[in-house]
């Protein structure tokens, strides 16, 4: 969570290997602290428990200077489509907490984010770096990001939902 609210904060500067650059590990770990230490605590069904994912999501978005725009819906992996449309949008910016299913039947989560301008999409998962694309090439773009998680060094694990918060 820490890299993605980084990212997001960096964007519009300059090029790829100028917000790679200036990431800063011990201020994501701080921020990833501060989600987990919020989120841990809750009980109640998984509802409940993604109910407080999302407020403390929206919550650490504010604390860092950005402004979540609306509700942050929940997609399935039948929606991707749907999803990726949402995404592609132009001059929109977003979080996008992904939930995998792990073959011991657990789920384990991973923020990424997305940000498009002028027809390109600019992905960052804080595993892989960043990427850009077209509109048109998201799809394939994001499908070769979940092929990597679907390999045997991490578990084969496999996108069960996608929630994704416009930020501004």
């Amino acid at each position: 969570m820490g890299f993605a609210i980084q990212w997001l904060q960096l964007r519009d500067q300059s090029h790829a290997n100028v917000r790679m650059d200036q990431l800063d590990p011990g201020d994501a770990l701080v921020l990833q602290q501060q989600y987990q230490d919020t989120v841990a605590p809750v009980d109640g069904g998984r509802e409940q428990r993604e109910a407080a994912r999302i407020s403390a999501r929206r919550t650490l978005l504010r604390d860092q200077g950005l402004q979540p725009i609306g509700d942050a819906p929940i997609y399935r992996r039948e929606e991707l489509s749907t999803a990726l449309g949402k995404i592609a949008c132009d001059g929109r910016a977003h979080l996008i907490s992904l939930c995998f299913e792990a073959n011991h039947g657990k789920h384990v989560r991973h923020a990424i984010t997305a940000s498009s301008s002028h027809g390109t999409v600019s992905l960052f998962d804080p595993n892989y770096g960043e990427f850009s694309t077209t509109s048109a090439g998201l799809r394939s773009m994001f499908e070769a990001l979940m092929a990597r998680y679907d390999s045997r060094l991490n578990d084969h694990l496999q996108l069960e939902s996608m929630t994704i918060q416009r930020v501004q």
